[in-house]
């Protein structure tokens, strides 16, 4: 009986708003393991179908015959697992960072909000095209599509360095204090936005080197078409 009374009391003094805050930060963190677990399961298998294809391609490597090409050959897919593992991280971020939101409503502002939109977005072309362009690449059968070609990843880059650009500068101009001047100032999540800032800079820098490359190839490539008709006048 004093058990009873002494629960009774115990719910009376719980307010209805408390009860809804808990429920909310239940959802939110079932989501977000849901999300972490989805970002684990897909990496996983990306991760098993980049090895397979690289073991395939070991057993039957493609007739190369120029040193850019070895080279690109050996460290391109380095370049597109670390920009997938990126993406993947971002987003978890994002994903954590707009469930916090939709259910504590503790956003910023609404600028930062639609940065993490954006992020997102970026994060999910990346980590999908990024993914199937590296198993393009990595094929012996597949790399002589001309989706696979130099100007079409050269393409596909850029738009994806552009994306990632403007998001990393939505996410600055929303809070430069925080993002320039490192103060927090009482903010909510500030280290995971600051992470998510970072990780956006780092796939920016990532991909501007990838373009130089490219660029790089595509002047070889270019010289080479050239020399030859060159001799053959001389």
């Amino acid at each position: 009986m004093a058990s009873a009374t002494a629960m009774a009391v115990i719910s009376s003094s719980v307010s209805p708003l408390q009860v809804l805050d808990r429920s909310r930060a239940s959802y939110s963190r079932t989501l977000s393991t849901l999300i972490a677990v989805g970002s684990a399961l897909f990496f996983a298998t990306y991760l098993y179908a980049f090895v397979m294809t690289y073991r395939y391609a070991r057993s039957n490597p493609r007739g190369l015959n120029k040193p850019s090409g070895v080279r690109l050959q050996r460290y391109a897919p380095a370049f597109y697992l670390f920009i997938v593992m990126s993406s993947l991280i971002e987003i978890s971020l994002t994903s954590w960072l707009l469930i916090q939101d939709a259910y504590l409503r503790n956003s910023p502002n609404a600028q930062t909000h639609t940065a993490a939109v954006l992020l997102l977005f970026c994060a999910c072309w990346t980590s999908l095209t990024g993914g199937t362009y590296s198993l393009l690449f990595l094929h012996p059968t597949w790399a002589e599509h001309p989706v696979a070609s130099i100007g079409a990843q050269w393409i596909w880059v850029l738009a994806t360095w552009l994306l990632w650009l403007v998001g990393a500068g939505l996410l600055n101009g929303a809070l430069p204090d925080l993002l320039v001047k490192a103060r927090c100032m009482g903010l909510v999540y500030c280290s995971q936005i600051r992470g998510l800032f970072a990780i956006a800079v780092i796939e920016v820098l990532t991909l501007t080197v990838g373009m130089g490359v490219l660029v790089w190839l595509a002047w070889g490539s270019a010289a080479n078409i050239r020399l030859p008709r060159r001799s053959g006048h001389i």
